[in-house]
């Protein structure tokens, strides 16, 4: 399969447009924003760099850009990065959903001007990285961290291989037709453990979001299929509040089994 160009990408991000629904996006940035993948975020922020107001970000790949939103929130200087015109301007109505100020930049991450090099305090890309394989899979790695500043932060979020629900969903889709994202390589811990090594990464670690979670999402999704619905019949509203809460809280298995795991590093500097 393919990786899709910026035309086929522009294509998707046209779908999100013809549907788009602010009061949507606002609520996926609230419940994002109190996730535990970006509570782990956040703790490793004020190890690293402190409180976000005034940090640049950058986001590589930014399309949505819900994670630029959650910390142009909280007062960072955010710039929103990506080479399909269209995905710009879903970020851009984002941000205006939101009523906040960001800098769109159309580039391409694998040929960025010298100028934006080590301007960042953090770069991050969420879902970004493992449409590319290898060697462009490792190049869009280092693009964030020729973007960020000595001492700043990385992040790359990308799905988990062991997220069994979504392999086998992704190959269902594929096998009929219906895949429409391209190729899509979901990492390891140990593929990522081995990029921030070759990144010359420090202090990294690897995080999970709520494996718990994203399963519960992952049945809603086949509940809602024709072919799956009748074997896994919807609760009722306000019949599981209990089994929800426990879904998003932080579990020790999130961190192998979540639907995303994230690598969270330093780049190299004279202080470390």
């Amino acid at each position: 399969m393919r990786t899709i160009e910026p035309e086929g990408w522009g294509a998707v991000w046209r779908r999100d447009m013809a549907a788009y629904d602010p009061a949507s996006v606002i609520a996926a940035v609230d419940e994002e924003s109190v996730s535990v993948r970006c509570e782990k975020i956040t703790a490793y922020f004020d190890e690293h760099v402190g409180d976000l107001a005034g940090k640049r970000t950058a986001e590589i790949g930014c399309g949505g850009a819900i994670y630029s939103l959650i910390f142009a929130r909280r007062g960072a200087r955010a710039t929103l990065l990506d080479y399909s015109p269209e995905a710009l301007a879903l970020a851009e109505r984002n941000l205006g959903a939101l009523h906040l100020e960001g800098e769109l930049l159309q580039a391409d991450a694998f040929n960025l001007s010298p100028e934006l090099h080590g301007r960042f305090d953090v770069v991050m890309s969420f879902g970004t990285v493992e449409h590319y394989r290898y060697p462009r899979r490792l190049a869009i790695c280092q693009a964030h961290v020729d973007l960020v500043k000595p001492g700043g932060v990385v992040i790359i979020s990308v799905p988990n291989v062991f997220f069994l629900p979504h392999e086998i969903l992704k190959v269902l889709l594929v096998a009929r037709g219906k895949w429409f994202l391209g190729y899509e390589g979901s990492f390891s811990r140990r593929e990522l453990f081995r990029v921030a090594r070759q990144l010359g990464l420090q202090r990294y670690r690897i995080v999970g979001s709520s494996w718990r979670n994203d399963l519960r999402r992952y049945v809603e999704i086949v509940r809602d299929t024709r072919t799956f619905g009748k074997w896994f019949p919807k609760s009722r509203p306000g019949t599981q509040p209990a089994a929800a809460r426990r879904a998003r809280e932080d579990h020790w298995l999130d961190n192998f089994f979540g639907h995303d795991i994230g690598l969270l590093g330093v780049k190299r500097s004279r202080e470390i």
